[in-house]
C-alpha cells in the first residue's frame, strides 16, 4: 500500500530492517547454545521462506495492477498527488518492495516460529519430571573458550553495551557472568537485557563485589580494584576504591551454568566456579569446587527481570586448581606445570585481606603470576569474603573423567587460582 502511492524505496527499507529485526529477536529469543538447533531453525525458516515468498509475490502483484480508487479512499490518496501516472510509474517497484517483505517478514516468521518451539521444548524438559537428573558436563577439546575482559570505570550503559556488544555475533555462548564493583546491576540488567539481547541467548549472572580483578586490554594487564576502604575493618590499610565490570563469557557445551542450592544441583563435571552471597555453598557429588563469597548475587531472566539468587556456578569440563597462602610466584610455577598446554585464561579468587590489605599496592599477585610462567594470561575473579577451593598445597588437576564427590573449603586469607583448559 505504501509502495504503491508514497514511493517504493521507503518502504522496501522498513520492511526489510524490521523483517530482519524479527528474525533477529527470535534469533535471540531461543534458550539454547546448540549450534545445531539454531541452524536447524534458520533452515525451517529458509523452506518457508521459499513456499510463501511466490504466493506473497503473487498477491502482491494482484493488489498493484491498476484499477479506479473508489469510496473515502480514493480522494484521500489523490489528494496526495497519486496520480494513473505516479502508480504506473511506481507498480514494478511495488511489486519487487512486496515481495522483498514478504520473503523478509514470512522468514522472520519462519524462524521465531521455530526458535520458540525449540525454546519451548526445552522449558518443558526441564520442568518435566525426567529433567531433574544431574546433568553431566561433556568436553569437546578446542571448544570451550572462555572470554573475558575488564571494563574500567566510570560505567555507563553505553561504555558496557560497546565493550559487550561482540559477544552478541557468537552462537556458542554457554553463559555470561559479571563481576561488578561500584557498578549498579540494574545497568547490567539493561545492557545485557536490552540493547544486546544477550538474555536470550545464555544465563546472565551479576556479582556484586568487595572488589574484582581482570585484564584490561588498554594496559595489556591484570588490574586489581578494591572497594574504597574495604579491609580496614579488620586492621588492613583499605581499598583504594574505584569501580568496572569484569566480563567472562563462557563458551560451548562444555561449560554448563547452573544456580545450586545448600542441597546439592551441581551437575558432573571437572570444577565448579561458584559464588554465592553468604548462603551455605551447594555441595558437589562430581568435581572440585573454587570461588567465593561476595556481597550479592543476581540472576537476569528471560522476562529482562533481575532477580537475587542465593549463589549461581558455572561447571566446566577440565583445569588446575591451586589454593595457596604463600608466594602466589611459587604457586603459579606448580599450577602452570600441571597444565597440559599454557591456559589463556585463569579464575582468580583472593581474600580481600590479600591484595593492597596484605601487601600494600595493588596488582603484586597478577605481577607474580605474569613473572612465573602466567604472563599473558588474563584473570578474571573477584576479592571474596571468605574462598571455596582445594585444601593448601599440591596443584590439582581436575577433569570430568574420573570426577569425585569434592567437600566445600571455606578458607580465610588464601587465593585460589584455576588454570582453564579446553
Amino acid at each position: 500500500f505504501a509502495s504503491r502511492y508514497f514511493g517504493s524505496r521507503h518502504f522496501l527499507g522498513m520492511s526489510c530492517s524490521s523483517g530482519l529485526g524479527k528474525a533477529a529477536a527470535g534469533w535471540r529469543s531461543m534458550e539454547t547454545s546448540s549450534r545445531r538447533q539454531r541452524l536447524a531453525s534458520l533452515l525451517l525458516a529458509a523452506v518457508a521462506t521459499i513456499f510463501t515468498g511466490p504466493l506473497v509475490c503473487r498477491r502482491a502483484v494482484a493488489f498493484l495492477s491498476l484499477r479506479p480508487l473508489g469510496g473515502i479512499a480514493g480522494p484521500a490518496l489523490r489528494g496526495h498527488h497519486a496520480t494513473t501516472e505516479t502508480i504506473a510509474d511506481t507498480s514494478a517497484a511495488g511489486v519487487m518492495a512486496a515481495a522483498a517483505a514478504g520473503y523478509c517478514l514470512f522468514g522472520s516468521a519462519a524462524a521465531g516460529a521455530a526458535a520458540a518451539a525449540i525454546s519451548g521444548a526445552r522449558t518443558a524438559r526441564r520442568q518435566s519430571p525426567s529433567s531433574r537428573r544431574t546433568p553431566t558436563v561433556t568436553c569437546s577439546a578446542g571448544k570451550n573458550p572462555v572470554e573475558t575482559f575488564l571494563v574500567p570505570g566510570p560505567v555507563d550503559e553505553q561504555k558496557l553495551t560497546a565493550k559487550c556488544a561482540s559477544l552478541a555475533w557468537h552462537l556458542d555462548l554457554s553463559a555470561i557472568v559479571f563481576f561488578n564493583l561500584g557498578v549498579k546491576p540494574e545497568i547490567v540488567a539493561s545492557v545485557a537485557g536490552g540493547a544486546l539481547g544477550l538474555h536470550g541467548m545464555c544465563p546472565i549472572y551479576v556479582a556484586d563485589c568487595y572488589g574484582i580483578v581482570g585484564w584490561d586490554d588498554a594496559v595489556k594487564a591484570n588490574v586489581e580494584l578494591m572497594e574504597e576502604g574495604r579491609g580496614t575493618e579488620y586492621g588492613g590499610v583499605g581499598g583504594k576504591g574505584g569501580e568496572g565490570v569484569v566480563v567472562v563469557a563462557f563458551r560451548g557445551d562444555g561449560h554448563v551454568a547452573s544456580a545450586p542450592d545448600a542441597s546439592g544441583g551441581l551437575p558432573s563435571a571437572g570444577l565448579h566456579m561458584l559464588v554465592t552471597g553468604g548462603d551455605v555453598p551447594a555441595p558437589s557429588l562430581a568435581g572440585a569446587i573454587y570461588g567465593g563469597v561476595a556481597k550479592a548475587c543476581y540472576r537476569l531472566e528471560h522476562s529482562g527481570d533481575l532477580v537475587s539468587v542465593p549463589q549461581f556456578a558455572i561447571s566446566s569440563p577440565s583445569a588446575v586448581l591451586s589454593s595457596f597462602a604463600g608466594e602466589a610466584g611459587e604457586a603459579a610455577t606448580k599450577a602452570a606445570a600441571e597444565a597440559s598446554t599454557k591456559p589463556e585464561v585463569a579464575g582468580y579468587f583472593p581474600c580481600y585481606m590479600r591484595g593492597i590489605n596484605k601487601y600494600g599496592e595493588d596488582g603484586v599477585e597478577p605481577a607474580a603470576f605474569a613473572s612465573n610462567g602466567l604472563d599473558s594470561v588474563k584473570l578474571f575473579g573477584m576479592f571474596a569474603h571468605g574462598e571455596f577451593g582445594p585444601a593448601e598445597g599440591a596443584p590439582v588437576a581436575c577433569q570430568v573423567e574420573g570426577a569425585a564427590s569434592s567437600t566445600v573449603t571455606k578458607g580465610s586469607m588464601i587465593s585460589v587460582l584455576a588454570l582453564y583448559g579446553d
